[in-house]
C-alpha cells in the first residue's frame, strides 16, 4: 500500500513539473512534452504536431467532441453501410488508438471493443444521456434491455468474446459483402470467429461432389458471353453448364482448373 501511494505521489509530481515547465518555461516546453507524450502520432494526425488540445481535454482525455470537430463531415464514411454506425457511436478511442508510431494506422478492428462501445452508447441513450439533436433513442433502450435480459450482461465489462458474438448483428456490417449470397442466413457467427474468417474445423466436400451450387453462385462473367467464348474453351469443357462448377474447377481453388492447373483469367 505504501509503495503504491509513493508511486502515485511520484507520478503526480512528474506531471506537475511537466505542466509547470510547459506553462512557465518556453525553452523547456518541447522536453516536457516528450516526457509526458505516450508516443509518436500516426501520419494521418502528424500535422497536429504538439497541439495536444486538439484531441485531449484536460482531466478527461480524448473526447468524441474533439474527434468529430474534424471528422463529422466524413460523408463517405457515414454514407457506407458497413461504417454508417459511426454517426451514432459516442466514443472513438476504443477502436482508433493513437501514438503507436508512424508505421501503425490508428484503426483497430476489435469486435469485442465494438460490442462494448455499442452497449455503452445504448446505455447512455437509455438513461437520457443523448445528443440534443437526436433525442432519446427508444430503440437503443429496448435493445439494451434485451441484452441485459438475454445475455445476462449488466455492464460492458461483462461482455466476452462469446456474449459479444450474440450482441453484434454481423449482417449490419457485412451484408453488402456476403459471399454466400444470403444462402447461409445473417448470423455469420454461427460459422465464423471474430479473429479470422476461417471456419474452425471446416472441410470442403470431396472433389467428387457435384452439388456445388448449394453454396456457390456463378460469378457475373459466367452469366455473360465470357463463359461461352473463353472459360469453357480454355477448360476444354465445351458442353459444361454454368451450374456445373465441378466440370472445370478443382476444390483447392477457383483458379485451379481441372486438367490445366492454376490459371488467372484477368
Amino acid at each position: 500500500m505504501k509503495r503504491a501511494l509513493l508511486w502515485a505521489l511520484l507520478s503526480v509530481a512528474v506531471i506537475g513539473i511537466a505542466v509547470f515547465a510547459v506553462r512557465h518555461f518556453a525553452p523547456a516546453k518541447v522536453l516536457a512534452q516528450q516526457l509526458v507524450s505516450p508516443g509518436v502520432l500516426s501520419p494521418r494526425h502528424a500535422h497536429l504536431g504538439d497541439q495536444c488540445g486538439a484531441c485531449h481535454t484536460p482531466n478527461v482525455g480524448v473526447t468524441v467532441a474533439n474527434c468529430t470537430a474534424c471528422h463529422a463531415n466524413a460523408e463517405r464514411l457515414l454514407g457506407r453501410q458497413p461504417t454508417a454506425f459511426h454517426a451514432s457511436v459516442q466514443e472513438c478511442s476504443s477502436c482508433h488508438i493513437e501514438h503507436q508510431g508512424t508505421g501503425v494506422r490508428p484503426v483497430t478492428m476489435d469486435h469485442l471493443a465494438l460490442a462494448q462501445v455499442g452497449m455503452r452508447t445504448m446505455a447512455r441513450a437509455a438513461h437520457g444521456h443523448f445528443s440534443p439533436d437526436i433525442g432519446p433513442d427508444a430503440e437503443s433502450a429496448a435493445t439494451l434491455q434485451s441484452l441485459e435480459t438475454w445475455l445476462r450482461v449488466k455492464t460492458p465489462k461483462q461482455l466476452d468474446a462469446s456474449s459479444a458474438r450474440e450482441a453484434l448483428n454481423c449482417a449490419g456490417c457485412h451484408d453488402s459483402k456476403d459471399p454466400h449470397f444470403k444462402r447461409m442466413g445473417s448470423d455469420c457467427g454461427q460459422c465464423h470467429a471474430f479473429v479470422s474468417w476461417q471456419v474452425p474445423g471446416y472441410q470442403h466436400p470431396a472433389p467428387s461432389s457435384t452439388d456445388c451450387v448449394q453454396c456457390h453462385q456463378p460469378p457475373p462473367s459466367h452469366l455473360m458471353g465470357h463463359f461461352e467464348m473463353v472459360s469453357k474453351k480454355f477448360a476444354g469443357k465445351e458442353r459444361a453448364r454454368v451450374d456445373q462448377c465441378f466440370e472445370c474447377h478443382n476444390t483447392t481453388s477457383w483458379n485451379d482448373i481441372v486438367g490445366v492447373g492454376f490459371y488467372k483469367h484477368h
